[in-house]
């Protein structure tokens, strides 16, 4: 009996022991640690993996930058003209077109940037604010392009209409139609910003895929916005309605996550090319099947950048779309923490990527 009765006091104790033991180490989990005090804004990890990394240092054919924004905050622009010149010269960058956007600030870029017309190609924006568009539209279109515009963009629609437009205004708007007609008669292509990337309109919560860019452009909390389906649907109908006009839909149409809708459009509609710009690290997620989309589509896809002039940047993208390098990061063309990997493009879809779809665009030889 006194054995039993040790037997079941001992049980007793050690299951104590045990509770004890488990609500230390949940105390210890609970404790601040690191965990509690790295922010996911400040999260850089670095690869520790041992595997094959290339650098490319220049573009492999006289390349052709079809999106970057003129400097907006540079003090002096002769100065950032000189910068961006270099840069693009180490790089093997031949042409980029800036977008300068209008009024008094396409004047300024026009007279830096327009001293260099074999290296820069002006286009300026649209405005759209006031009482009288398009007549007030369509009068600054004509100003800036006997200033040297030879296109426009980027135009953008977030689903709140056209920036600066009130009410707003959409490309399938009727008060487009005649804006849309003046630049097909002056032959002027145009760069269009059609909504963003699904993770902004997604939950800000713990099952958003991105949520560490997403909620730093969240558009799930904006009220009375088209949502990206009513976007593209109003996007195709001004496709449709103006089969004159050279649309280049940038950052793949903000459909990398189901890059198969841009590929309708592109098989629908063969005045419409995409840009890559600003997209290298989602695409860089799933190279397999980038690689795949792009080389299907390797006469209507054109490189470009938007992020800034340094030679990183450029670098960075070059690897991307070169190599088939795996598990790296590139900060200076991505915003999220996700693993990199190098797409690859062949050979002769990188010749048209980086060069002969661009001259398609601008219509030279």
């Amino acid at each position: 009996m006194k054995n039993l009765l040790f037997k079941s006091l001992l049980v007793v104790l050690l299951s104590i022991l045990v509770v004890f033991a488990i609500q230390a180490q949940q105390r210890q989990m609970r404790e601040p640690g690191l965990q509690d005090t790295l922010l996911l804004k400040n999260y850089r990890p670095e690869s520790i993996f041992n595997v094959p990394h290339n650098e490319v240092l220049k573009a492999p054919y006289p390349a052709i930058d079809m999106h970057m924004h003129a400097p907006r905050r540079a003090p002096d622009l002769e100065v950032a003209a000189k910068e961006i010149l270099a840069n693009m010269d180490a790089c093997g960058v031949e042409k980029t077109i800036l977008f300068c956007g209008t009024g008094e600030t396409f004047d300024r870029n026009a007279e830096v940037f327009g001293k260099h017309p074999d290296r820069f190609e002006l286009w300026c924006g649209l405005d759209v604010s006031g009482d009288n568009v398009p007549e007030s539209t369509i009068a600054e279109l004509e100003r800036c392009v006997k200033l040297g515009a030879r296109g426009v963009g980027e135009i953008s629609d977030k689903g709140g209409g056209l920036r600066g437009s009130d009410p707003p205004m959409h490309m399938d708007d009727p008060r487009m139609d005649p804006i849309l007609e003046r630049m097909a008669e002056l032959d002027l292509p145009i760069n269009h910003h059609s909504g963003d990337p699904k993770w902004m309109y997604e939950e800000m919560d713990e099952h958003n895929d991105l949520m560490f860019e997403a909620l730093y452009f969240r558009l799930d909390n904006k009220e009375d916005i088209l949502d990206q389906e009513g976007l593209l649907e109003g996007l195709e109908r001004a496709i449709q309605k103006h089969p004159d006009v050279r649309f280049v839909l940038c950052h793949f149409m903000n459909r990398t996550y189901d890059l198969n809708q841009l590929g309708e459009i592109l098989d629908r509609y063969p005045n419409v090319w995409a840009d890559v710009s600003q997209r290298e690290a989602y695409v860089a997620s799933i190279p397999r099947f980038g690689k795949e989309f792009i080389e299907k589509y390797a006469d209507r896809i054109v490189w470009g950048t938007d992020q800034g002039y340094s030679l990183e940047m450029y670098r960075n993208t070059f690897h991307i779309w070169e190599t088939m390098d795996e598990h790296f990061y590139a900060w200076e063309v991505s915003n999220t923490p996700w693993t990199l990997y190098g797409v690859g493009l062949n050979d002769e879809t990188l010749k048209k990527f980086y060069r002969d779809n661009a001259l398609a665009v601008l219509k030279k030889d």
